[in-house]
């Protein structure tokens, strides 16, 4: 696949753009290099090394809120962590005095031996036997069976010490001094303890003090993460330590042209998302930006993305982060050589230097996946949007010419048939909430397999008062631009910016739903459903049109969404899950805006810990257990009326669907349709406009 063409000032296209065996324009001299894969790995510790150990916290599902308006007085939590410390500390010093003790008591002679006497120590009348006084210490006198013979001095005194001479206070004394230094309840273990509840007590002064600063905690709190040290380490534990010397060989070998292309899929062989991913490494290789970047990276790609798959450590949503922002970087002077000066970002045009560089080089992805879509599927046509129960359907033009659908005509009160509902009481019953709109596509009339789904809840308080609540569901399908619009290509574009088909396509079902400007309303969505609504938050036209006070996330990677100050956000992440990390920075946060850090990783998810179902499980009660969740709380229970007596709650279904033009996709009779299985393109590629001399 060539390079995305992107049109110049006066409109057209520049000449080298229409040359498909183009790669670079001709000015390309002094741009960047291709970027090129770190150095050689090192011979780090393996994943689960790493990390802070959560010792008050081994037992259900930690939760650490950043953000908010809270404020706590981290001088206090410092101050006793450094009080434990010292005591720790102290413990130790009692330790080495008593090894010194232990080592002088083992050097002190034995008791000389009592005075010989004519008279038998034990006997008939004396069974006990004879206790003697030896230099002020009370001594047993030998047993006569096992005294042996010694020599013997004129007076009849013996001479020399006694060799078996029993001192049961030194004995004693050394047992003692033992169990007090080490083992259960000695001062080691206390000073362990100690030392484990100083960090704890230290992890959550650094996620207050993080949390105020407006900074998420991210891999602060778990620990810092260095990729290099994951090469050997992934390897080792994903293939065995035979494998890790051949590192070098194995990523010469991809990175070479003779790239065998069942490697990847053999290395993740019975790994359902790690094919997935497989897959989409396909996009990559056919475009000269990212090509040379997945071959000399592809060995760690795959381990990596084995070890995301076994979500065992706790740390692998702060990994994913770490290692996106690198690659990110790497390719980003690559990438952004080859975008425009201005790219859209919902329905704003900005300037493409504005953008972080995981934002350009997922931007560009998408506009790639694009590119391959329409020739996979047929080109972009519109989008459709269709209330369940309803008799008509609002048709939009697609997303890159009417962003978030604000300039199409939308026919008010479009809402369907809508059913009785009952308005969710906490975090975790609208995660699940959501679930279960998405589980029921499959039984909605008027739905096709390809559709996206999406409810709204409209909300009647016994004041009069109406208010909202939108849920957005996740991604459904790995294509990239099929009918299914909860797919790969919107994921790409909205962690990039790019107006998406779901962003249009929740708009306008809130347009038909008349939604009103006063009314407040709050967001949810899941995975790609967070990413969506935290656009739409973020975007000034929404923010004109309507009232969004409230705003939550699971699952999702929402960094680049610049949500307005005085909407209260939640973003519930997991530790284990790798989806948050995706966009390759932490969540903002601040007064208003809040990520909840859940740890599940010594849960029973019962699989990869992204599902709905495991943030739904790992929220219970989470109100209770993070009262920093309060002002969140209250503002999203004013629009989903939870708690309240008297209300009446509505809710209605839309389905989603991409449009496209068929001309040109391959069918066969048995319903397949895709790629025309030829090695000519399945569309008209661009003629070549005559080329000027030089290289091109």
């Amino acid at each position: 696949m060539t390079p995305v063409a992107t049109q110049g000032s006066d409109g057209s296209y520049p000449a080298w753009a229409q040359d498909p065996h183009a790669t670079k324009p001709p000015y390309s001299e002094q741009s960047p290099a291709a970027p090129t894969a770190p150095a050689a790995p090192y011979k780090g510790p393996a994943p689960e090394d790493a990390g802070h150990p959560w010792r008050i916290w081994a037992d259900g599902v930690s939760v650490v809120v950043s953000g908010g308006s809270v404020s706590v007085d981290t001088a206090d939590l410092d101050a006793l962590s450094s009080s434990l410390t010292s005591a720790a500390g102290s413990l130790d010093d009692a330790r080495t005095l008593i090894a010194t003790v232990v080592t002088e008591v083992n050097a002190a002679p034995p008791p000389p031996l009592p005075p010989m006497s004519p008279l038998e120590p034990r006997g008939l009348l004396n069974p006990q036997g004879t206790w003697d006084d030896v230099g002020g210490q009370c001594v047993p006198a030998p047993d006569p069976a096992i005294r042996p013979s010694l020599s013997s001095q004129g007076d009849g005194s013996s001479t020399g010490a006694y060799p078996f001479g029993l001192d049961l206070e030194k004995d004693k004394a050394l047992h003692s001094l033992d169990v007090l230094s080490s083992g259960p309840g000695s001062l080691l273990d206390v000073a362990d303890t100690l030392r484990g509840i100083a960090s704890d007590v230290t992890a959550c002064s650094q996620a207050h003090t993080l949390a105020e600063g407006g900074a998420a905690p991210g891999p602060d709190l778990v620990g810092p993460v260095d990729i290099r040290a994951f090469d050997s380490g992934l390897i080792q534990l994903a293939l065995g330590s035979s494998v890790v010397g051949s590192f070098p060989v194995i990523s010469a070998l991809l990175a070479s042209s003779a790239l065998p292309t069942w490697l990847p899929y053999k290395l993740l062989e019975g790994h359902e998302g790690g094919q997935a991913v497989a897959e989409a490494l396909h996009l990559l290789l056919e475009d000269p930006a990212t090509e040379q970047w997945v071959k000399e990276d592809a060995v760690r790609i795959a381990l990596l993305t084995l070890w995301l798959t076994k979500a065992r450590t706790g740390r692998e949503s702060a990994t994913i982060e770490a290692y996106l922002k690198q690659v990110s970087e790497r390719l980003d002077p690559w990438v952004t050589q080859r975008l425009p000066a201005q790219v859209a970002a919902g329905t704003q045009t900005v300037d493409t230097t504005s953008l972080t560089p995981m934002q350009r080089v997922t931007m560009y992805l998408g506009m790639n996946a694009t590119s391959l879509g329409a020739g996979v599927y047929g080109s972009q046509t519109g989008i459709t949007v269709t209330p369940v129960g309803g008799s008509g359907s609002t048709v939009l033009p697609p997303a890159t010419k009417d962003p978030l659908g604000l300039g199409s005509p939308v026919q008010a009160g479009m809402t369907g048939r809508g059913k009785e509902s009952k308005a969710p009481q906490s975090i975790s019953e609208t995660i699940a909430h959501c679930q279960e709109v998405q589980s029921s596509k499959g039984s909605l009339e008027q739905a096709d397999d390809e559709d996206g789904v999406i409810s709204i809840q409209r909300v009647e308080h016994a004041d009069g008062r109406v208010s909202w609540v939108v849920y957005v569901p996740g991604t459904t399908d790995w294509t990239v631009g099929d009918g299914e619009p909860q797919d790969l290509l919107t994921n790409l574009e909205g962690v990039g910016g790019t107006p998406t088909v779901m962003e249009s396509a929740v708009v306008t079902a809130m347009r038909q739903a008349g939604i009103q400007s006063g009314e407040e309303v709050a967001l949810y969505g899941h995975s790609q459903g967070g990413i969506t609504v935290s656009n739409i938050a973020a975007d000034p036209a929404i923010q004109d049109r309507y009232n969004i006070t409230t705003v939550l996330t699971a699952g999702a990677p929402t960094a680049g969404a610049d949500i307005p100050d005085d909407v209260h956000a939640l973003h519930v992440e997991n530790t284990g899950d790798a989806v948050p990390g995706l966009d390759a920075a932490p969540t903002p946060t601040g007064p208003h805006r809040q990520v909840a850090t859940v740890d599940t990783h010594q849960m029973s998810t019962g699989g990869y810990p992204h599902a709905a179902d495991v943030y739904a499980q790992a929220t219970e009660g989470i109100e209770d257990r993070a009262p920093e969740l309060t002002d969140w709380s209250t503002s999203f229970s004013r629009a989903s009326g939870a708690g309240e007596q008297g209300t009446a709650t509505t809710e209605y279904t839309f389905t989603v669907q991409r449009n496209t033009d068929s001309s040109g996709v391959y069918k066969d009779g048995d319903g397949y349709q895709g790629e025309v299985p030829s090695s000519a393109p399945s569309y008209e590629l661009p003629t070549p406009a005559p080329q000027p001399s030089g290289e091109h």
